[in-house]
């Protein structure tokens, strides 16, 4: 009898082994809501009291930038560089990673979302209803784009910028080519797309009120498929998309030929979702979780992290970096 116990007693620390990812937690202040990681460097943004603390990939501090600053919505780093858009100040402000000022660049009023493709920042501008782009080795302004009404989602494919019209009912989104070629699209019954992606010569097309995804090519609906409402995120992997939701409990895995494979359940609903190795990761805000799917047995490790974890990204092959607002914590998870 004793020597059963042993055994099983062996194989339930095998299992807690298995399940024990490595977590470290480093204290950056309360407020702070959105991060970002490039280059090796991992910038957390504050807006009020303006502020953006700049850390390597392990979390050690290197500066804090709130000089010159007024109220900044995100920032990113490239080469030694940290650029910030600031809302008030209608610039996108350009800092070395120890908080030194190097160039104010004027830019259209309300500028929100930053994005960065191989040497060119783009900058949504809410006040005049357009993106900027930015040669990071000049730092200066290449082109403005204008478009119809305001939005704060884009995304950059393949040097085609492509812009969701998330607050129009009359269109879905635009593309425009590098030899400035645009072409306008509206797809019915999808309303506040949200996500943006293409794979294999197709587009696929996320609306966050609904949860529709909807698979194009050239511009024409192949197919579409109803996934939980208030989906706030979606991946591509291999062999599915995947979909979060802010309303149920569950991600949803659609197939490429447009069925619905599978529906995971998760403890809490979720809101942000990467892909690490042949994981799934999901992100909760309250309680403040983790949860990492693996395909393979169809498990799902929950993981705490801190108050209100409203976001993450991947920071190397195995780990993702966790801001907890509420907490004032950022997580470094490695999921090996």
């Amino acid at each position: 009898m004793k020597k059963i116990w042993i055994n099983l007693l062996f194989l339930l620390l095998i299992g807690f082994t298995f399940y024990a990812y490595e977590t470290k937690s480093i204290y950056v202040g309360l407020g702070y809501s959105r991060i970002s990681f490039n280059d090796g460097i991992i910038c957390v943004v504050r807006s009020k009291p303006a502020s953006v603390i700049v850390l390597t990939s392990d979390g050690r501090f290197i500066s804090e930038i709130a000089i010159g600053l007024s109220y900044p919505i995100n920032a990113i780093h490239r080469s030694g560089m940290v650029f910030v858009s600031d809302y008030y100040k209608a610039s996108v402000l350009v800092y070395t990673i120890f908080g030194r000022l190097i160039k104010k660049i004027n830019v259209g009023t309300y500028p929100t979302t930053i994005k960065l493709d191989k040497n060119k920042i783009y900058v949504a501008c809410s006040g005049d209803r357009s993106v900027y782009k930015i040669d990071t080795n000049s730092l200066d302004v290449e082109n403005q784009y204008n478009f119809d009404s305001a939005s704060l989602y884009f995304e950059i494919f393949h040097d085609k910028l492509v812009f969701l019209y998330y607050f129009d009912t009359d269109k879905t989104y635009e593309v425009i080519t590098t030899d400035q070629k645009r072409t306008q699209l509206r797809i019915n019954n999808l309303r506040t797309p949200i996500r943006y992606f293409e794979k294999n010569n197709h587009a696929y097309i996320l609306g966050y009120t609904d949860g529709i995804v909807v698979c194009l090519k050239d511009g024409k609906e192949i197919w579409r498929v109803n996934s939980s409402d208030f989906a706030k995120d979606m991946i591509l992997t291999d062999d599915y998309i995947v979909v979060t939701s802010l309303l149920e409990s569950v991600a949803t895995m659609i197939s490429y030929d447009g069925r619905i494979a599978k529906k995971i359940p998760l403890p809490h609903p979720t809101h942000r979702i990467c892909r690490v190795k042949d994981k799934l990761v999901f992100l909760n805000h309250l309680p403040g979780q983790v949860y990492v799917y693996d395909p393979k047995n169809s498990v799902v490790k929950d993981l705490d992290v801190g108050t209100y974890a409203i976001d993450m990204v991947q920071i190397s092959d195995y780990e993702i970096a966790v801001l907890c607002s509420d907490s004032g914590e950022l997580y470094i998870l490695n999921l090996m």
